[in-house]
């Protein structure tokens, strides 16, 4: 994972801002205001959800996945945080680096000429942080992914994987240290 600075992440910030805004204003300007409305609901439920990600007290893999969507990758990855509580007893590093493997092998054997996207859900049960992870796209390889899966991890489980050419879905559940 790359390192941003501040004015990288502002930089990126406003871009993505701009982008939004001249998406709303070209819509109003053809009079489409069902799409403006579709648009600015996404807008605010993105918004939500990286306040709800902001407040997970894992800064490495909140950063993560903040600032992935600014590289060139094989796939875009979307989140959605169901239950945003600080998490205390969780290793961001251990987190951190699982998932930056996971993105890794990811980017290596998708498709990259179709459009891929990876999906997160996070959710906290009791002490156990709970991802149910889903992929479409073309997955150019599925053994190294399937090899990936199966490593084990200390304190993380991986279950019900199901994996093709074009989906990958599985739960990892991450138990509290």
């Amino acid at each position: 994972m790359r390192e941003w600075n501040v004015i990288e992440v502002l930089r990126h910030a406003r871009h993505d801002w701009l982008n939004r805004l001249q998406l709303i204003k070209g819509y109003i300007v053809l009079g489409n205001l069902e799409k403006v409305d579709e648009i600015m609901n996404e807008i605010i439920h993105a918004a939500e959800q990286e306040s709800k990600l902001s407040n997970l007290t894992l800064s490495k893999f909140v950063s993560l996945l903040l600032t992935f969507n600014w590289e060139q990758h094989s796939f875009v990855l979307h989140y959605e945080v169901s239950s945003p509580r600080k998490l205390t007893n969780f290793n961001d590093e251990k987190i951190f680096q699982w998932f930056s493997n996971l993105f890794q092998i990811i980017d290596d054997y998708a498709d990259p000429i179709v459009q891929n996207d990876l999906y997160i859900e996070m959710n906290l049960e009791e002490d156990v942080l709970c991802f149910f992870i889903e992929f479409y796209g073309i997955i150019k390889e599925t053994e190294a992914i399937k090899q990936f899966l199966h490593k084990q991890t200390p304190s993380f489980s991986i279950n019900s994987v199901n994996i093709n050419p074009e989906a990958l879905s599985f739960e990892i559940k991450i138990h509290g240290e």
